[in-house]
């Protein structure tokens, strides 16, 4: 089961509608308590709850997330990349782009570059 968690009410409807076997949920904690969560679509929600903490508690339980974030200068994004989130979409974006993530993983080489950046690698 994919669960829709952006914040977005307008968002959150548009993907439930084209997304087979999607749920919208509303509140961190049904998403930890959900046991047939596969995917998580998820954007940053500043307020409503540790998104680090959140992010980790989730990746616990391999929950495999589909992170939707403004741009590539949120410090969100080390944290996602920390915790072995690679699915990262950023604004702007189309449902269908969101869509396909789900069935075609984000493979390593396309975010090394921001892992790179993280660790200061040499010669990358």
């Amino acid at each position: 089961m994919v669960l829709i968690f952006t914040g977005n009410e307008q968002l959150d409807k548009d993907l439930g509608k084209i997304i087979e076997n999607s749920r919208i949920v509303y509140y961190p904690d049904y998403v930890l308590e959900e046991p047939e969560a596969e995917i998580l679509i998820v954007s940053l929600q500043p307020n409503k709850f540790n998104f680090k903490d959140f992010l980790f508690k989730i990746r616990q339980k391999n929950i495999r997330v589909i992170l939707l974030l403004e741009n590539d200068k949120q410090k969100e994004l080390n944290d996602a990349l920390l915790l072995g989130i690679y699915d990262i979409i950023f604004d702007p974006f189309s449902l269908d782009e969101v869509k396909e993530k789900i069935t075609t993983p984000t493979q390593f080489s396309k975010i090394s570059k921001y892992i790179n950046n993280i660790l200061e690698l040499e010669n990358s």
